[in-house]
């Protein structure tokens, strides 16, 4: 569901529907209704060829209080032409889901309205000059509708084509602040969010560095590439295996000591006044709370 409609028990919503299913339909790109991206003539164009990786599921909202148990539409002629039409809006009793990042790609901007304190976000999205085009969306976003603001702490994550002249280490992360306090009040605390982006430096296991050299795009091929190869494949699977295993250590859960260790033995820094003053907040509140 969502903020402006309703929530519904993920279990029992369309059928109960598995991880498998909800991964696929997040990924759900080609789809003639895509968000910002829409076109009346695109949307007709795809739906004639059967472009059409989107899923109908009941309105999680009052408009389907009696389809949202549903494993999907009873008749398919409706949300065919309400898709050749572009007719695809909250008030009828199925919605079309698809990719989420036809609106905003990393889910920071749902995280935020849920007022998440604890955040870590993946950016595995094609970016080879580390413009971060996405995260600057998501904060945009968010600060536009929200009057939140994030901010990071300088981040030393390179592209390839400054590798060679690197004067300090690259790294795979990042430490930003959800400002929640700015809204919500000067006692309202703050947010902490872990961005993790995927990133070569010649440190990685010698397969990953093979691949990566060879590979002039590698790791931001673009995602139009539905058909890797074995190597292909192994190399990112690989890669993202290596980054996490740098900045996970045996903290069991502890947030806190996640974000430490991620200071201390990955990007080798001491906490900011704020990220030092939050953390100690949080453990004084989690021992009152014992």
């Amino acid at each position: 569901g969502s903020f402006q409609v309703r929530y519904r028990p993920s279990r029992e919503y369309g059928h109960g529907i598995s991880l498998g299913t909800a991964l696929a339909i997040s990924g759900a790109a080609a789809n003639p209704n895509m968000g910002y991206h829409s076109s009346p003539v695109l949307s007709l164009l795809m739906t004639l060829f059967n472009v059409r990786l989107g899923w109908w599921l009941g309105n999680p909202g009052p408009a389907g209080s009696k389809t949202w148990k549903l494993a999907g539409p009873r008749y398919s002629v409706g949300p065919l032409f309400s898709e050749a039409a572009g007719n695809t809006t909250d008030r009828y009793q199925y919605v079309n889901l698809s990719d989420g990042g036809h609106f905003e790609n990393l889910g920071l901007y749902e995280m935020v309205l849920r007022r998440c304190h604890w955040i870590v976000v993946s950016d595995a999205g094609e970016d080879p000059e580390c413009s971060f085009a996405d995260l600057g969306d998501a904060v945009r976003k968010i600060r536009i509708d929200f009057g939140i603001p994030i901010d990071f702490e300088p981040m030393s994550i390179y592209p390839r084509s400054a590798i060679e002249t690197l004067k300090t280490p690259g790294h795979n992360c990042a430490i930003g602040r959800v400002r929640y306090s700015v809204v919500d009040g000067a006692d309202a605390p703050d947010g902490i969010i872990v961005y993790i982006r995927p990133a070569c430096y010649g440190d990685e296991p010698r397969d990953i560095y093979e691949y990566f050299k060879t590979n002039p795009a590698f790791p931001h091929e673009s995602t139009s590439d539905q058909f890797f190869s074995e190597s292909q494949f192994e190399s990112y699977r690989m890669l993202g295996a290596y980054t996490m295993e740098k900045l996970c250590t045996d903290c069991r859960g502890d947030f806190r000591c996640f974000v430490r260790d991620i200071l201390k033995r990955h990007l080798q820094m001491e906490a900011p006044v704020w990220l030092a003053k939050l953390l100690e907040e949080t453990k004084e509140q989690e021992h009152v709370g014992a």
